[in-house]
């Protein structure tokens, strides 16, 4: 096919896209508005920003751990809504939903087995001179309050993931939006202590979040039980139709998504840590640099969840041949991001860094380490997308061997060996990562061939 003939699926994947981008940049601001607005509370005192992001690594893992197990909603429902059967996408999610609180309560147990770590975590994280004690102090009530919106970001999800899998993406980004501008208002309110309320600082971030948060569940709930159109998916739900075989089934699908999203995430994290152990500029830098990455990653995650929708929906339609050109069309759309942003950080490296920091040693070091992530821009997205489609085409038990081949066995290892023994400091660390991420990528896209030949297309 030439290129001018991929045009319509291009206009599909980026009319499912765009509501996400517009979703996640949202988010991305209300993220630097937290960090922002705790860092100005606490002045010339950097604890209740190092309190924040304390507290916010660890309930990272948790949060990723279980959106990974939410994903396998949209898949499943897609399958089926693309075959018009009403009736199994009205009990999928009704089991969406038992599944997804469930995975709240989990979730909520591990993170308060996991409060005790906040001192440990805070002793590998804080900056000499720092006091650990009085960061992991402040960061408690922060996380406690992470931890109380795990339930209702869960039911939100379970709503969110249904919506997508009958192919909207639009109601998620209002509400995500709403929730986003509410949380920096309530921010503003309980972190500096104005219209009355007491000054929290950290705290007041937390609780900001968690009232958010249950807003956005409220209005994503409402939405499912007044929007007419979603009458016919409420009629099939009874007490009579709840089997556990739907449960395993989502377990199945989102069990390895799980797995791989947190086996990333740590690789990503650890790497952070190991930077420590060469200085603040170190860490600093390589902090620095992976915020600027994230950024770019914020588009290919919104081209994989269109990827994974369609993708669901031909499956469960049985009309293959509209499979290939979705799956290159996904993969040419991420590759020209890949291709805008390598470029933008190899040229705008250096007034790009200044952006987060004064230091000028921060500021070089972080220059150097923009062209090697320049570089596995490519690999990333490519993995990131191989893996959204193997979603929608509920191929995912494939993937925990990739993850632990391409992070446990390629990754980390070469990156220690690089940074440690051959003295390549921070650079050998992200070396380690191009290198993770070019195998998973290779081994995906490989993965995504082997199904397209099975299917005979």
């Amino acid at each position: 096919m030439q290129l001018s003939e991929y045009r319509p699926y291009y206009k599909r994947l980026l009319s499912l896209a765009t509501p996400v981008v517009i979703a996640q940049a949202g988010q991305l601001t209300t993220q630097f508005a937290d960090t922002a607005m705790v860092g100005n509370y606490g002045g010339q005192d950097p604890v209740p920003l190092a309190a924040v992001s304390l507290g916010g690594s660890l309930f990272l893992l948790i949060y990723l751990a279980a959106l990974g197990l939410a994903l396998a909603i949209t898949p499943m429902v897609g399958e089926h809504y693309a075959r018009n059967d009403r009736r199994e996408v009205g009990r999928l999610f009704q089991h969406s939903i038992l599944y997804t609180v469930g995975i709240g309560i989990v979730a909520t147990i591990v993170a308060l087995l996991l409060r005790p770590f906040i001192g440990v975590l805070g002793g590998w994280m804080s900056s000499p001179g720092q006091s650990v004690e009085a960061v992991a102090q402040m960061a408690l009530p922060y996380y406690d309050m992470l931890v109380i919106s795990i339930m209702p970001l869960m039911i939100f999800l379970a709503v969110k993931q249904f919506l997508e899998g009958i192919g909207n993406t639009k109601i998620a980004m209002w509400i995500t939006l709403a929730g986003n501008v509410a949380n920096i208002v309530l921010n503003y309110i309980f972190i500096f202590g104005k219209c009355g309320a007491e000054a929290m600082g950290a705290e007041g971030a937390g609780l900001a979040t968690l009232l958010s948060r249950i807003g956005q569940m409220v209005a994503i709930v409402l939405v499912f039980f007044t929007w007419r159109r979603l009458r016919i998916y409420r009629a099939f739900f009874g007490r009579r139709s709840v089997k556990l075989s739907y449960i395993r089934s989502l377990l199945g699908i989102g069990l390895p998504i799980s797995f791989q999203m947190i086996l990333e995430s740590a690789a990503f994290i650890l790497t952070s840590i190991l930077a420590l152990s060469f200085g603040e500029v170190a860490a600093g830098s390589m902090q620095v640099a992976f915020s600027i990455a994230n950024i770019a990653w914020m588009i290919t995650v919104a081209i994989g969840s269109a990827s994974t929708i369609l993708v669901s929906h031909i499956w469960g339609s049985g009309n293959l041949r509209e499979l290939r050109p979705t799956v290159m069309a996904t993969y040419h759309l991420g590759l020209l991001w890949a291709t805008i942003m390598a470029l933008i950080f190899i040229v705008l490296r250096n007034p790009i860094s200044a952006i987060f920091t004064d230091n000028v040693e921060v500021i070089a070091l972080t220059s150097e380490l923009m062209l090697l992530i320049a570089i596995y821009q490519f690999s990333d997205s490519v993995q990131g997308l191989s893996i959204s489609m193997l979603r929608g085409l509920q191929d995912v038990k494939i993937i925990m061997p990739i993850v632990l081949c391409s992070y446990l066995l390629l990754n980390i290892p070469i990156g220690v060996i690089l940074a440690f023994h051959f003295d390549m400091g921070c650079h050998g660390l992200v070396i380690g990562l191009i290198v993770g991420l070019s195998s998973a990528a290779l081994l995906t896209a490989l993965r995504i061939r082997r199904d397209m030949l099975k299917a005979k297309i």
